[in-house]
């Protein structure tokens, strides 16, 4: 093999090389963004339905109203998720039986 043709290996090799490294970095780049946006995601999530919970299982009728509201409010954005969904159908599993037994104790009370 001659010179020529060895540089020219060698420098093919060598641009494969980068274009395999530049796909590399760029794969990582999305997937660590995409990672840090679901951290981001999943925090703010647990901010806001851990908000909603403590005045679902408040005394108050007031903040039950107020549950129900943000809840909504939740659901109704583009970034809601199934677990938003699933959340907010526990509460409201929640808030029917704490109903039924506010009906079941003002009954049993007259």
């Amino acid at each position: 093999m001659d010179v020529g043709w060895s540089s020219a290996v060698v420098s093919l090799v060598g641009a494969a090389v980068a274009v395999a490294s530049l796909v590399v970095t760029v794969v990582e780049g999305r997937r660590a963004r995409r990672n840090t946006k679901f951290l981001a995601h999943h925090d703010h999530w647990w901010q806001r339905w851990s908000w909603i919970a403590e005045r679902a299982f408040s005394e108050r009728d007031r903040d039950h109203d107020v549950a129900a509201l943000m809840a909504h409010a939740v659901l109704t954005r583009a970034w809601s998720t199934t677990d938003d969904v699933w959340m907010e159908r526990a509460l409201d599993v929640h808030e029917y039986r704490e109903a039924q037994r506010r009906r079941k104790e003002t009954r049993s009370d007259q």
